[in-house]
């Protein structure tokens, strides 16, 4: 009966190994390989060190999603779901915040100004505030 074990197990380990790569190269693969070692690499990626200039193209609606002001005084706001004070087509005027929480908003191409609250929505098309619901 241990025979019968043995032998079994010694076939399925022959099988098993048939699928397997050889664990060493040949000579030819090594001076192969070595030859790409040696090639010069590739200069690294530098990004550009200029920013791409903002286009003046107004978005259709600027909402005000909400702010943070911590302890130490610094306050983060959230338009359209960034927190970039300057964005394509208009500019925040964080330091202008009023008490009541408003934050003006300039559009770049007509220096129109406008006060939002949180979770109010500017409709540039038609000049409009709407409240979120």
């Amino acid at each position: 009966m241990r025979l019968i074990v043995l032998l079994l197990l010694t076939l399925s380990q022959t099988a098993g190994a048939e699928g397997l790569l050889r664990l060493f190269t040949t000579p030819q693969e090594r001076a192969m390989l070595n030859a790409e070692r040696s090639k010069p690499l590739p200069p690294p990626f530098k990004p550009p060190t200029t920013k791409p200039k903002q286009s003046n193209t107004i978005p259709p609606y600027i909402t005000f999603n909400g702010l943070v002001i911590r302890n130490d005084g610094q306050t983060i706001v959230w338009i359209n779901g960034r927190q970039e004070l300057t964005q394509q087509g208009f500019t925040v005027e964080l330091e202008k915040m009023t008490d009541e929480l408003s934050v003006p908003i300039v559009l770049s191409n007509t220096k129109q100004r406008f006060f939002l609250k949180p979770g109010q929505t500017f409709n540039t098309l038609d000049g409009t505030i709407q409240e979120q619901p």
